[in-house]
């Protein structure tokens, strides 16, 4: 989150962040990040009180595609300033932003930063409001790959399983400064069942897992492991 002009009102923002993968049957994973911000301030209030204007970015693994977006409110062209001629493109920020694309429909900038693909867009959160936005995005590897030989094997061996293998990992990296209320879902294919999971919050699901809503406050790490019943 990037306040422009909201001046304090970042310290009356909820927010929550719903993320949903579903794992296609040929593994492919569809990501889905709902972001809801509630603006409790009153308009009356001095700098917490005003409208809260955020450059809103997501960091993904490196290489998702976008699938879609929607929800944003892009600030009024009187809030922009043209950069003066003498304006000079800075080195270091250049090095580490390089923008890969932006979406036609929704308007969201796509570019590359350390090492992450990053979806960024504007959301404008009115005081007493509640805004929403979405992000669908498809990332760059599978739940599981067909022959893949040694390296699943060896997880079979662990779990003294026969069936195919699919292990799961999720990591999610809280941005300084900022709590958000997480939680989140992950849904296999008919035919694949959890053998083993560990993280805070986690409950395994007949055909998945599910993170009840905690606050994001630190980094955190949750596993699954799950097999395919033949």
């Amino acid at each position: 989150n990037t306040n422009i002009q909201g001046q304090k009102s970042d310290a009356r923002i909820k927010q929550n962040i719903s993320h949903q993968a579903v794992i296609q049957p040929d593994g492919t994973i569809l990501n889905s990040v709902v972001i809801t911000r509630t603006h409790t301030g009153n308009s009356q209030e001095k700098l917490y009180g005003q409208t809260n204007i955020d450059y809103l970015r997501i960091y993904v693994p490196e290489g998702s595609e976008l699938v879609r977006a929607s929800g944003f409110t892009w600030p009024e062209e009187r809030m922009f300033r043209a950069p003066d001629a003498w304006y000079k493109i800075d080195t270091t920020l250049s090095n580490l932003e390089k923008e890969t694309a932006v979406d036609s429909e929704s308007g969201t900038r796509i570019t590359n930063e350390f090492g992450k693909t990053v979806f960024g867009n504007w959301i404008i959160t009115e005081p007493g409001q509640t805004t929403e936005v979405q992000f669908i995005y498809k990332l760059p590897f599978k739940a599981w790959q067909e022959n893949a030989g040694a390296n699943l094997d060896n997880w079979a061996k662990i779990f003294q399983s026969k069936d195919p293998i699919s292990k799961y990992q999720l990591i999610t990296q809280k941005q300084s400064g900022i709590n958000s209320e997480f939680e989140s879902q992950v849904i296999f294919p008919e035919g694949w069942l959890p053998i083993w999971h560990d993280g805070l919050g986690l409950t395994a699901a007949a055909n998945g897992m599910s993170i009840k809503s905690l606050e994001l406050n630190t980094d955190k790490i949750w596993s699954l492991i799950m097999k395919k019943n033949e």
